[in-house]
């Protein structure tokens, strides 16, 4: 398992690493406001954490949909860029309490997940509500690939969840009314998953890439969900 040093040192001054979301963000945006609309219906928030925040996507979309937005990440890139969009974040948490507490794709992230999730606890209203997504590891993606797993890819993830684990990572941190269910694809055009592929197999980019460019001209949506997240929700 990296250090918590070597995982900080990977996100704290890089942008690049964003480049593929950035590539992508259209995506990302409907995604996040399909999720803001989600979560309006579970809390009717006022104020909202976005842990993770990378490019601010979500900030903005609960901007638009008249919530008090904060957002904490790790990359001081990432933050600076959200500023210049006019939108709140640090690279530390804020002292004070949110109605909701969002974290999506980070808990892989997080070396002490229970020290997180009682975190992040702390950082809710009484009756809040936390959202986050995560790989599931227990997916049909997984079951396919094995080793090759897109998430084992990734050097920067460092725990692994299923339905199960993550139940008992939310009542062991304090949550009730705890719900999983597989989480809503995010439509990425076809030519994104070839074009990721060779990123993580250079050893068949040379037949990968050219795809991916065939397949970016005809603007395909890919008609399979590559993410197989789980979507977790628990209130305080």
């Amino acid at each position: 398992m990296p250090g918590a040093e070597a995982i900080a040192a990977f996100y704290r001054e890089d942008l690049k690493h964003f480049d593929p979301y950035i590539a992508q963000r259209a995506v990302h945006r409907a995604y996040f406001r399909k999720k803001m609309q989600e979560i309006k219906k579970l809390a009717s928030p006022s104020t909202l954490l976005d842990i993770g925040c990378a490019m601010g996507i979500l900030l903005e979309e609960a901007k638009r949909a008249g919530v008090n937005a904060f957002g904490v990440d790790i990359s001081r890139d990432a933050v600076t860029f959200c500023r210049r969009k006019g939108l709140t974040a640090s690279q530390t948490y804020p002292k004070r309490r949110f109605d909701v507490v969002t974290a999506f794709e980070v808990i892989e992230h997080e070396r002490d997940p229970v020290g997180f999730m009682r975190r992040v606890y702390k950082l809710l209203n009484k009756g809040g509500v936390v959202v986050l997504t995560t790989p599931d590891h227990s997916g049909i993606w997984q079951k396919l690939m094995g080793r090759h797993w897109v998430s084992y890819q990734h050097p920067e993830h460092v725990t692994f969840w299923e339905n199960e684990s993550l139940r008992y990572l939310l009542t062991k941190s304090g949550f009730s009314n705890i719900t999983v269910r597989r989480d809503s694809p995010r439509p990425f055009p076809l030519s994104f998953l070839f074009t990721r592929a060779a990123d993580y197999f250079p050893w068949a980019a040379w037949i990968l890439k050219p795809i991916g460019r065939v397949l970016a001209r005809r603007r395909i949506v890919n008609p399979i969900n590559p993410w197989d997240d789980l979507l977790v929700v628990g209130k305080k």
